[in-house]
């Protein structure tokens, strides 16, 4: 399988948007990021937290760069008093270690991406990114 090319990132949003909207979740933000953490797509839904583009990008980007999604990542935080602010460092701040923050495997199991969803719940932002993903056959990690 290759890797993310524009079309299959914006089919990742609209995954994400659709389970979103099954699920009757808050206004949802979207972020899609290459393997190399550069941002491919970004969606904000109408009446979505403003706050919530940088966010998004960031849960996609800290992903890509720390090669871990954002359930771990935060496990890391609250369990290593030096992860966080040496990640922080490393990636100049652009850390967000939260649910939701999801890579994209291949089915060789290598990095493809990662995509970040901020608007409802940790874990909801999770699930939602993880739809968009599977829905493209990708696997993600959460």
């Amino acid at each position: 399988m290759a890797g993310l090319d524009l079309e299959t990132a914006r089919t990742i949003v609209r995954g994400v948007f659709a389970a979103g909207a099954k699920a009757g979740q808050r206004p949802l933000t979207v972020a899609v990021a290459d393997a190399g953490g550069h941002l491919m797509v970004l969606e904000r839904a109408d009446g979505a937290n403003p706050g919530g583009c940088e966010i998004a990008r960031n849960k996609a980007y800290g992903a890509v760069m720390m090669n871990i999604g954002g359930t771990r990542m935060r496990t890391l935080s609250q369990d290593t008093a030096w992860f966080l602010p040496a990640a922080q460092e490393v990636c100049g701040g652009r850390i967000f270690p939260v649910p939701g923050a999801v890579l994209v495997r291949d089915d060789s199991g290598r990095v493809v991406g990662a995509v970040g969803v901020t608007g409802d719940t940790p874990e909801n932002d999770a699930a939602f990114a993880s739809a968009g993903i599977e829905a493209c056959g990708f696997a993600p990690e959460i």
